[in-house]
Order: C-alpha cells, then structure tokens, then sequence
C-alpha cells in the first residue's frame, strides 16, 4: 500500500532539484513541505540529489518553538490496521535528534498528534531508524480523519541533515 502523496518520495529522489528555504513554508515537492515557527526566521538550502531523498541545510536567524517536515499520507482511515511506522536511512554531520508524529486532522477543524514510541538520533554515519504505532492500543488517536501526514519535527537550531530513505509502513 503507497500511503505516501503519490509524488513525494519516489518521483522526488528523479527531481534532482535544489532551492532556498525562506520563511515559514517551503514546498519542496508536491506532498512534502517544510514548515517552521515564523519566530525562527528560517534561512537555508534544500537539494534532491540522485539516489538520496532530501538534503537540508537549516540556518535559523533567532530563536522559535517548532520546526517540521511535513509529509502528506493518504490514510483517511485506519481501520482494519494493526501497524503504522517509518522506516528511515539518515546521517547528520552534528548529532540531529528527529521526533517522528501522526498528525491526524480532525472533522471539526484543527489536528491530532500521536507522537511514534521512539526518538530519532542522526548522526554522523548513515544509520537505520524504524518505528511503529500499534493502533488498536492507542484510544486517542481517530480511525477516521479528513486528512493525515508524517512530521518529523527537527531541532530548532542550525542543522544539516541527509535523509537517505524514508518509507511508510502498515500492517
């Protein structure tokens, strides 16, 4: 099952595309967007090179809350599944500790965010992350939503982060 937005991951490692990141919203293809606190007054680089999902080069000017990367899931129901995780290839030349969350949105507007059970160090050698959510133990978190995507929420400060790989699984 392909829940990722059908052009995310696998027609945005074909890109090979590059460009700035200013502001508060950086699409970086259709289904994945870089959001962050307006406060952060984000500045940086974003490349697509070949064989590689993503390549981030994050230079915050002041201080702020939250800083994710956001990509859209087509999940509007979970019923009949049992597992949702991430399975992820990363290095980072400093130490760059990822949190990894199912926001779900909700009918009467707003979200939901289920945060995954583990915390996501990249380091300095390419390294393998995985994670699940065993969803009929977690009562919080809506079968049905409008609309569903994976967050991964970076630290605030200047970062360089490589993101080989990133798949979505269920069972």
């Amino acid at each position: 099952m392909n829940l990722a937005h059908p052009a995310a991951f696998s027609a945005f490692r074909e890109l090979l595309s590059h460009g700035a990141i200013m502001g508060n919203r950086t699409p970086l293809c259709d289904g994945l967007t870089l959001h962050a606190d307006p406060a952060l007054q984000l500045g940086g680089e974003w490349r697509s090179p070949s064989g590689r999902v993503l390549e981030l080069a994050l230079r915050p000017r002041a201080a702020g809350a939250w800083l994710g990367l956001h990509l859209a899931l087509d999940l509007p129901d979970l019923a009949g599944l049992r597992f949702l995780g991430l399975a992820a290839r990363a290095v980072a030349p400093d130490e760059v500790l990822i949190r990894a969350c199912l926001r779900s949105g909700l009918p009467e507007g707003g979200f939901r965010d289920h945060f995954m059970p583990r915390h996501w160090l990249a380091h300095d050698e390419a390294a393998t992350h995985h994670d699940l959510i065993h969803l009929p133990s977690q009562n919080a978190l809506p079968v049905q939503a409008p609309w569903r995507e994976l967050v991964l929420f970076l630290p605030c400060r200047p970062l360089d982060l490589h993101l080989h790989d990133l798949a979505i699984l269920s069972a």
